[in-house]
């Protein structure tokens, strides 16, 4: 149940409680009074009055007068204030007879006794309720709160603490319960934007250390040129041709060195890129996909395999730059046929681009899409693939490659719809 229905049971069950708890104890001081009445009651005395005679009693140890008449009938019920007088002015002892029933007076400890159990009787209902109400509370408290609770203060002190690898976990399915679930939905979400701020920072490490390391070489090289050319020129022991050709070789490396700028610049910009989704006819997308790779192909032959939705919630933009890279690759790697498989199914649509190529070698199926990979011998290298996979990353998708069972090469491309 809910915490209000379950609080609503809990105040009854402690009603019902305080009521029978109240009734007993009611009993069992009334049973107190009642008996000391009837014991004293026994203990009464008897004094026949007869005609013209007088009564000699102890007032001081009467507290209560019954006057029976002369067949034993009650005449009249007196205190001990008003006895002396009642019977000196109510009553002719010279015309009639009667009886007086004098009962003693309590004694100190049987009166405190009375008096105290009366005054636990006016207690008894605010003190039996009283207690109910926060019994009932303790008992609430302790059974649908003080869990959760002490669950969720743990769980906010190991957030502040930034400690984000744990489960919030309640097994109860009412308010608490729902509140634990959506503290560790964002738990989840605040992990996950965690990890994804971690990758992020250590593929910009990754690609700042590639940057630098790729950089170095071509400012070797510069360097070493510049020196020649410093020596030789004051000196005018370097022919035109020679500075010529010093003058090339440094040209071609500060080209290096522009496009590993310009590479950089872009990535930034690809990191900060803004995914928008939308929907998208899957012919139309097509089309222009087909088109595009007619452009590429050359003589190399293509195959299209497509299944699935025909409207496509994605990013049009980021799948097409995807999908010509991928098929840039291809071509350029396959000896003679492409094939390309597109599925859009569950809420995702997957990319698969594969050539009868030499395939990626084991180095390049670990590196290739790390920032400025190159393969020792040539062959797929640069930023193409890691590019691939980080849009996909970006539209909510993953990346990969692989060989294929005639050892070419395949890429996957998975998008979020």
């Amino acid at each position: 149940m809910g915490l209000r229905p379950t609080y609503v049971v809990y105040t009854l069950t402690a009603f019902v409680l305080a009521t029978a708890l109240l009734v007993l104890l009611t009993r069992c001081l009334d049973s107190v009074r009642v008996g000391l009445y009837f014991e004293y009651k026994a203990m009464a005395a008897v004094y026949p009055v007869p005609v013209g005679g007088d009564v000699d009693i102890a007032w001081d140890a009467v507290s209560h007068v019954t006057i029976l008449g002369p067949e034993g009938q009650v005449v009249e019920n007196l205190s001990v204030d008003m006895s002396r007088n009642k019977l000196e002015q109510s009553f002719d002892t010279e015309k009639m007879t009667f009886q007086v029933v004098v009962t003693p007076v309590y004694s100190d400890g049987d009166r405190f006794l009375y008096v105290a159990a009366a005054v636990a009787q006016l207690l008894l209902v605010p003190a039996c309720y009283g207690g109910a109400a926060i019994l009932c509370a303790v008992w609430f408290y302790r059974r649908k709160l003080k869990e959760p609770l002490a669950i969720l203060d743990a769980a906010s002190a190991r957030i502040a603490a930034d400690q984000l690898d744990f489960t919030v976990s309640y097994d109860c399915r009412d308010e608490m319960g729902r509140l634990c679930a959506s503290f560790e939905k964002m738990r989840s979400a605040l992990f996950d934007n965690q990890r994804a701020t971690w990758r992020q920072v250590e593929e910009r490490s990754r690609l700042n250390a590639a940057f630098s390391h790729d950089m170095r070489t071509p400012l070797t090289v510069l360097k070493g040129h510049a020196g020649i050319l410093l020596s030789a020129l004051p000196e005018d022991s370097i022919t035109r041709e020679e500075v010529m050709e010093e003058v090339s070789v440094m040209a071609h490396h500060i080209d290096r060195l522009e496009s590993y700028v310009e590479a950089v610049a872009r990535l930034r910009r690809l990191e900060d890129l803004e995914v928008r989704r939308g929907p998208v006819d899957r012919g139309l997308f097509l089309s222009r996909m087909r088109d595009t790779a007619e452009i590429l192909r050359g003589e190399k032959i293509i195959s299209w395999e497509v299944r699935g939705e025909t409207i496509w919630n994605i990013d049009r933009e980021v799948v097409a730059q995807v999908a010509e890279n991928l098929l840039v690759n291809a071509f350029r790697h396959g000896r003679s046929a492409v094939r390309v498989r597109i599925s859009a199914e569950e809420g995702s649509l997957c990319l698969v681009v594969s050539d009868d190529g030499h395939g990626f070698s084991r180095r390049a199926l670990e590196r290739a899409t790390e920032p400025f990979y190159r393969e020792e011998r040539g062959g797929r290298m640069g930023m193409g693939l890691y590019i691939c996979r980080l849009l996909c990353e970006r539209h909510g998708g993953s990346f990969s490659i692989c060989n294929n069972a005639k050892g070419g090469g395949v890429a996957c491309a998975s998008f979020a719809m």
